[in-house]
């Protein structure tokens, strides 16, 4: 039980694998790693975060706000959901 324990709290961080990454994309992100001085892992994480953040630098709280409030869809996505917010009358009388 206490190897649980230890094991959990050393691997706080969440891990990833995954598989069928194309040849390519494998060269690629090794040329990047092997160019910035950084591990191969830290390279993934870093290119994950700027895919998903804009940037390598993750914010401090993983609350999403920095996604609340922002327009991420296309305006025909908010013309879409007025036009299925209406109450028609009819099926209501």
């Amino acid at each position: 039980m206490y190897v649980y324990i230890a094991y959990n709290v050393y691997m706080s961080n969440i891990q990833y694998t995954i598989r069928n990454i194309p040849v390519s994309v494998d060269k690629v992100i090794k040329k990047r790693s092997k160019q910035s001085g950084r591990s191969f892992n830290q390279t993934v994480v870093d290119l994950l975060s700027l895919q998903t953040f804009g940037t390598t630098e993750i914010p401090k709280d993983d609350n999403f706000d920095w996604l609340y409030n922002r327009n991420t869809l296309d305006d025909s996505f908010d013309e879409a959901i007025r036009d299925i917010s209406k109450v028609d009358k009819k099926l209501w009388e």
